[in-house]
């Protein structure tokens, strides 16, 4: 099994769009090919996977399209059952691990979610620069009064 190529559902997208428009305007499909290429700075067989692997997406039935990946395979190797073959390479759609559903985001109770205002830390901000001299004054002060501490009880 060898990665050939992969291309992500947001410029299929676009490609899908972009070869409507040229078979709304009649355009022959050496000509698609052609455009796309510029469009999208696709050469030889990456244009050649591009435009397959745009009429895979369309035939998917994934909603939540991810990516397309092309695979060569040997002999040997186990070929996925969403594979579909086109010549001698076999396009693999894959859906968003993210979107599939199985682990839903919510937010605890009292809380906005992710990144909200009740996320942050209470009190004062530490400074991006490092700890100011008195922090530090105290903490050395602190320090030696747990050294003394722990020598006494010794």
């Amino acid at each position: 099994m060898k990665l050939m190529s992969e291309f992500l559902a947001h410029v299929l997208n676009k490609g899908a769009t972009a070869k409507e428009a040229l078979v709304a305007e009649g355009k022959s499909e050496e000509e698609i090919e052609a455009s796309l290429g510029e469009t999208f700075k696709f050469k030889e067989n990456r244009l050649k996977y591009f435009v397959s692997a745009i009429d895979v997406a369309k035939e998917s039935t994934l909603e939540k399209l991810y990516r397309i990946r092309i695979y060569s395979y040997d002999e040997n190797d186990k070929i996925p059952e969403a594979a579909v073959q086109v010549d001698d390479v076999y396009f693999v759609p894959e859906e968003n691990p993210a979107k599939r559903g199985s682990l839903p985001v919510t937010a605890k109770p009292g809380q906005k979610g992710k990144g909200g205002k009740k996320d942050r830390p209470k009190g004062p901000r530490p400074s991006p620069w490092g700890e100011s001299p008195e922090e530090i004054a105290l903490k050395k002060a602190a320090s030696k009064k747990a050294a003394e501490a722990k020598a006494a009880t010794n």
